[in-house]
């Protein structure tokens, strides 16, 4: 009996799960990983400033931000296989033309593109897919998918760090084709092939079944209503741990402006770390299928105040140890809470059909990271001597954190 369950849960959500967990973070691959991994290299390289690159990722979010509602509409309608193969193609021609150097007006048209192309086709579809595999085990589904997106993040950024360290590998390619590559230049050609390659993956090989359930009936906003106290504490959750998720991206250039390490030492520590995320997120799935999402979510919120309230506090040239040791609290956390944030639709009860609306709305106000973000810590990075500059940066991810843990208490409640 116990086999056969296993057995029966491997098939439902890891086999077809597989196949979105792909799609979910080789999507993001070209406008987070290069930034999230590489970031010293690419400030220097292309010439950027800190505000510069918030800007870029402010014009993301803003686009993100326009597609996530009609996004959600479009999922409740749409076959997803032809929704998530578009954006993932869209997607990796947007690299192409990051190679070519982009002055800061066209760097901001390249990323408000990659907003509409990873959004507008391919979140709201996701996110509704993967709930219709998981069934009950919602905490389990969701928990898989970002613990295999943390998988594919992982190795991927391995496999882009060997690739950016090593001189040997370059000088052959630039030899062979006659060309002037950098090391980060290969490393954007890295994640654009792979997007394709997903993206011609999903097409051949991803199948739901779901077609005529997906388009079966027309529903509208008003379908959201009585659940709009749930959902409006959830998008606050949402956006308290992205809004921590973003925080993430920085630190790399934590590791390598306060704490000394070189580029390549925190291109690899990043891809180290970024292992942690799918052990966390499958715990959480765990867990939260036993003592619910909105309670793991209090408690995971409680623990990445704590470690980022120590951190606006401590100077690096005394407590290293605690500085670091905080800093992996933290992404446990965060990467905890991101594996069951959407787990919180079930426990709410919305409806199955009107899933792609509901995460419009949710994303509406979860996903505003990516606008005030960006130019937020660019602003103190660029105007602050480096450690205060950090100091208020995790301020913010401090104050974040806790109404992220008083809406889930609010939630858990209701």
């Amino acid at each position: 009996m116990i086999i056969h369950l296993k057995l029966n849960i491997r098939k439902k959500l890891n086999i077809k799960l597989l196949y979105l967990i792909i799609t979910g973070e080789l999507i993001f691959a070209l406008p987070f990983h290069v930034n999230r991994f590489f970031r010293p290299a690419l400030l220097e390289e292309y010439g950027y400033s800190n505000t510069m690159m918030g800007m870029a990722f402010t014009v993301y979010g803003i686009s993100a931000l326009v597609c996530y509602l009609p996004g959600g509409i479009i999922a409740d309608k749409i076959d997803p296989r032809k929704l998530l193969a578009i954006s993932l193609l869209l997607t990796s021609l947007g690299g192409m033309f990051l190679l070519t150097y982009p002055n800061f007006i066209t760097l901001c048209i390249i990323y408000g593109y990659w907003g509409i192309t990873s959004i507008l086709f391919c979140w709201g579809a996701l996110i509704k897919a993967t709930r219709l595999e998981g069934g009950k085990r919602q905490g389990m589904s969701f928990g898989l998918l970002e613990a295999g997106r943390g998988l594919v993040a992982s190795i991927s950024a391995t496999v882009a760090s060997f690739i950016f360290a090593n001189v040997i590998l370059l000088r052959y390619l630039n030899d062979f084709l006659s060309t002037s590559f950098t090391s980060l230049s290969l490393v954007i050609i890295f994640y654009s092939f792979i997007t394709m390659l997903a993206s011609l993956l999903i097409w051949f090989c991803y199948k739901t079944g779901q077609e005529k359930k997906l388009n079966n009936k027309n529903y509208i906003l008003k379908d959201v209503l009585p659940f709009n106290k749930s959902i409006i504490y959830q998008a606050f959750i949402v956006f308290s741990a992205y809004s921590a998720y973003k925080g993430v991206d920085y630190y790399a250039q934590y590791f390598y402006e306060v704490l000394n390490y070189t580029k390549e030492d925190t291109a690899f520590l990043m891809s180290n770390l970024s292992y942690l995320r799918p052990l966390c997120a499958i715990s959480a799935g765990i867990i939260a299928d036993k003592i619910t999402s909105s309670k793991s979510c209090i408690y995971l919120f409680i623990i990445s105040s704590l470690s980022y309230l120590i951190l606006s506090l401590t100077s690096q040239n005394i407590f290293f140890t605690l500085i670091f040791s905080n800093l992996v609290i933290s992404m446990i956390a965060v990467f905890s809470i991101r594996g069951i944030y959407f787990s919180l639709i079930q426990e709410a009860k919305v409806p199955i059909n009107i899933t792609g609306i509901a995460v419009g709305i949710i994303s509406l106000v979860g996903f505003f990271p990516d606008i005030y973000i960006g130019p937020l810590f660019g602003s103190f990075l660029d105007n602050y001597q480096i450690t205060k500059a950090f100091q208020k940066c995790f301020i913010v991810l401090f104050c974040v954190s806790l109404l992220g843990a008083i809406c889930s208490a609010f939630l858990n409640r209701k």
